[in-house]
């Protein structure tokens, strides 16, 4: 009997043991469904109205998005860069959304990078979000910004939204607020109908990297499709990421009877209807 009762003992005693870890492992598991996950850390990022693909670059470098700014064009491609002419295609981005995708590029040339679709704003994003992912959510804004009606008055015009992009890009480096913005649209516009060349600094400027408000004589004849004193038509492509007004000044220019403007030193625009009015403006507010 006391045999029996000493080996029942020793029974109990591994099985007590087991009871009491495997509740603690309960516990402590428990304890750990509750324990609080630190955030994944986020940042604002922010495209500032009229930046081309340099300046974004360059603010991605800083905030650690790429390493340098060849990482940033391998994806966006290269400003003022004309891949056909230098037997390239630019990047391809098969992360996008089909019908995105669909909408946005099925006008856009392959042989030129992705300016002007980089829509300004300020996004939330996280610290360490792969580029694509930040794109990503780039083009789903550039998504919803474009209506359904804008869309459709695009198509009603004739126009192609690269097209639209284009003008866009070109009328926000010329123009500061929306209503000189769908004033120099309807310049533009009209010019373009006419067969004049746009004669852009901004274009200029684009190529050279330059910020120049009066290009050079020898800037103005570089040999770039991009161009537009040299070439005439819009140019090859956007030169700048264009804002939401932007791009309404494109679809809804203010009518008016100018041909020309300028922005003095004054910080106002001022337009002109003859060549002769114009260059008395240059006179008087550029010096």
């Amino acid at each position: 009997m006391f045999y029996f009762w000493q080996k029942y003992k020793i029974l109990i005693v591994p099985a007590s043991l087991i009871i009491i870890i495997f509740g603690g492992l309960i516990f402590y598991f428990n304890r750990l469904k509750h324990v609080p996950i630190p955030p994944r850390p986020e940042m604002n990022i922010t495209i500032i109205p009229g930046w081309t693909l340099r300046n974004i670059a360059d603010d991605w470098v800083k905030k650690g998005i790429v390493k340098t700014s060849e990482d940033f064009y391998l994806l966006a491609g290269k400003p003022a860069y004309n891949y056909k002419a230098n037997r390239q295609v630019a990047p391809v981005w098969d992360f996008l959304v089909t019908s995105t995708k669909d909408y946005f590029f099925q006008n856009k040339s392959k042989y030129l990078s992705y300016e002007g679709y980089f829509l300004p704003d300020t996004y939330r994003v996280y610290k360490d979000a792969k580029p694509e992912e930040i794109i990503k959510k780039i083009f789903a804004n550039l998504d919803e910004k474009i209506t359904l009606q804008m869309r459709a008055d695009i198509a009603a015009s004739g126009k192609t939204l690269d097209e639209i992009l284009t003008m866009a890009s070109v009328v926000e480096k010329e123009a500061p607020t929306s209503e000189s913005m769908g004033t120099v649209s309807d310049i533009f516009w009209r010019r373009l109908k006419s067969g004049w060349a746009l004669q852009s600094c901004a274009t200029v400027n684009y190529i050279t990297g330059k910020n120049d408000p009066a290009v050079t004589a020898k800037d103005r004849n570089i040999d770039s499709l991009f161009n537009t004193y040299k070439y005439p038509g819009l140019p090859l492509g956007p030169i700048s990421n264009p804002s939401v007004n932007a791009i309404k000044a494109a679809i809804y220019p203010i009518k008016n009877s100018y041909w020309y403007f300028m922005s003095g030193v004054d910080g106002q625009m001022h337009y002109a209807k003859t060549l002769e009015e114009h260059n008395r403006n240059v006179y008087k507010f550029l010096r």
